[in-house]
């Protein structure tokens, strides 16, 4: 492999694609990487179509191979999808040489490119090309480029080979979809991968979730880019290992039964999920966040006792005081499904007896997550709405959060996570939207209080089982290790501690090496997703499912009607008060008296 690299020296690469035009999937992962590599050479496929035998076509029919697979496409076609929309190639590229290309077919499946063609193709010296047209390619062409061809699979390679993509984690009820980026080889799905992604599976549309998966695959290519750049990828060299798991086909008319069955059945169970309440509660563990990372370590809890019809409370983090515990948290309404932050503090046994408003801006907060700094303590609350990263300053005088500014602005963050670590501060955060909700984005700073850089490679982790924040990294042995979300079941469903073995602004890489999931005799047994620590103390919440019939029916008949619902946090005096903190600003006073009108809250 080369010596680093650097972008004054950008890689060059070729596209093969067909002579329709180009796929917008395939516009998305150019467009990815234009500071990083230029586009050389279109390779156009101009080979004639591939004839059909009608006795094939007849055969298949009788023995009910194909038929209604045939009939889901034509129906629902998957060409109508965005990522399989095409663009003509003289609009999109209208600079770029094409050389057109026909292949010689030998087999079944297998194309050969001509030595004519294969040396023409050298002749631009490309660093690598990306493949989205033609068939299985065999042959000297896949040399032609420096570090190869490159190709998507839209499957996890070690359970789906073939297809059709996206297709049988829904038929088999798998909870995620994959992708790879392979360099080819001569053996079918069998190349060596490059970058892997995993995304939830959509299980009640094969269209769309072969949209997600593709839409969240765009990016792995800049991935590569940015390792050959630095000298990071040695990977490119080695062998592929030899595929192990079975080569599937499109579907015989029974499996496609089936698969409607599944589909049906999905949008049914979504259907009812949608009306399902999660009721979270906040724990305390008196010990350390490193005893989670051992498997055998069973955690006792004092749950709050915090009990108020239609709400809960999430997202713990710990303030550190002198006076007692402070626990900043998430209070959230399931009616009007909006949240705001709310801090709790132990009384003078230790009981946890009072809860006073902290922030409400009039718009849904959630996973404050806090930090100290300059002898400061600040909060980031989640606020995706207004599209920043805002920071609060705990003012020890006035007693109240005050509003310093934001951190980032224009990108919806979700559970941002600052930190210090390897003579730098860095932020985390996930996307409430597209790609970004399983996945990982990272940012660097000198100062805590900014400016960010954002990581080249961001978002830099795409795996729907441990990227999204938890809570805040600890150490532990002089390793780094971080709390994330395990989203494959469902939102909330359990959690995962990463080591995070580089972090830097060129690289960044982690292991998973902890499972913490709910346990079944818990009083909420079916899901965590946030732990947070200070010292010896961990704080945890964790969440149990019901289906309320008036809250459903309440819901329902405000949107029947077409009626906001308003944003109103119920009480009940006499059990686990809640009391209004301080207000924001004087301009805040009146919005405040309207939107928070309470003297306590029940159990």
């Amino acid at each position: 492999m080369p010596s680093a690299m650097h972008a004054s020296a950008p890689l060059r690469f070729g596209v093969m694609c067909p002579a329709r035009g180009i796929k917008e999937f395939a516009l998305a992962c150019i467009q990815q990487i234009q500071d990083l590599a230029k586009l050389e050479l279109l390779i156009v496929d101009v080979s004639p179509p591939r004839r059909s035998d009608w006795r094939e076509k007849a055969k298949k029919a009788v023995c009910l191979k194909g038929n209604l697979w045939l009939l889901q496409n034509r129906l629902f076609p998957v060409s109508k999808i965005p990522a399989y929309r095409i663009k003509p190639i003289s609009e999109c590229f209208p600079n770029v040489p094409v050389l057109p290309c026909a292949v010689t077919r030998k087999g079944k499946w297998s194309e050969y490119f001509s030595a004519e063609d294969i040396a023409r193709i050298r002749e631009y010296q490309l660093d690598f090309i990306l493949k989205f047209g033609y068939g299985i390619i065999r042959g000297d062409i896949l040399s032609a480029a420096r570090y190869g061809i490159w190709s998507f699979h839209h499957d996890d390679e070690q359970k789906y080979r073939g297809g059709p993509p996206a297709f049988w984690e829904i038929y088999q009820n798998d909870p995620v979809t994959g992708a790879v980026l392979q360099r080819l080889t001569e053996t079918l799905d069998g190349g060596l991968v490059l970058k892997k992604i995993w995304v939830p599976t959509l299980g009640n549309s094969h269209a769309a979730n072969l949209q997600r998966i593709q839409e969240s695959s765009a990016h792995m290519v800049r991935w590569v880019c940015l390792d050959v750049l630095n000298g990071r990828a040695d990977y490119l060299d080695k062998a592929a290992e030899k595929p192990k798991a079975p080569i599937y086909r499109a579907p015989n008319d029974l499996q496609m039964l089936k698969f409607w069955w599944r589909i049906l059945s999905n949008r049914i169970r979504y259907k009812l999920s949608d009306q399902r309440v999660d009721i979270w509660n906040i724990g305390l563990v008196r010990a350390s966040p490193e005893a989670f990372l051992d498997e055998s370590f069973h955690p006792e809890i004092e749950w709050l006792p915090y009990r108020e019809r239609y709400q809960m409370v999430a997202d713990p983090s710990l303030v550190p005081s002198r006076n007692g515990l402070r626990i900043l948290c998430e209070e959230f309404n399931w009616f009007s499904e909006a949240g705001r932050i709310l801090e709790i503090r132990s009384a003078s046994d230790g009981s946890f007896a009072c809860g006073t408003v902290a922030i409400d801006e009039g718009v849904h907060m959630s996973y404050p997550f806090t930090f100290q700094y300059g002898g400061n303590f600040y909060c980031i609350p989640e606020c995706n709405q207004r599209k920043e990263v805002p920071l609060y300053r705990w003012d020890e005088e006035a007693q109240r959060w005050l509003y310093e500014g934001a951190l980032l602005r224009g990108i919806e963050a979700v559970d941002a996570t600052v930190f210090e670590a390897y003579g730098a501060w860095w932020l985390f955060h996930s996307m409430s939207s597209g790609v970004g909700k399983w996945s990982l984005y990272i940012w660097k700073a000198q100062d805590p209080l900014g400016p960010w850089q954002p990581h080249p490679a961001n978002p830099v982790k795409t795996d729907v089982s441990s990227s999204r924040p938890a809570g805040k990294p600890f150490w532990h042995k002089g390793q780094l290790y971080r709390p994330a979300q395990d989203l494959r079941k469902c939102y909330g469903s359990a959690l995962v501690i990463n080591r995070i073995d580089v972090l830097s602004l060129a690289e960044f890489r982690e292991t998973t090496v902890r499972h913490v999931s709910p346990n079944p005799n818990w009083p909420y047994p079916h899901g965590i997703h946030t732990l947070n620590s200070n010292g010896e103390l961990t704080v945890i919440d964790a969440k149990r499912h019901a289906w309320p019939a008036s809250l459903i029916l309440k819901r329902y008949l405000y949107k029947t009607l077409g009626r906001p619902r308003p944003s109103i946090f119920r009480y009940q005096a006499g059990r686990f008060r809640c009391e209004p903190g301080p207000k924001l600003a004087e301009s805040e006073a009146i919005r405040q008296s309207e939107h928070i009108r309470f003297s306590g809250l029940g159990r």
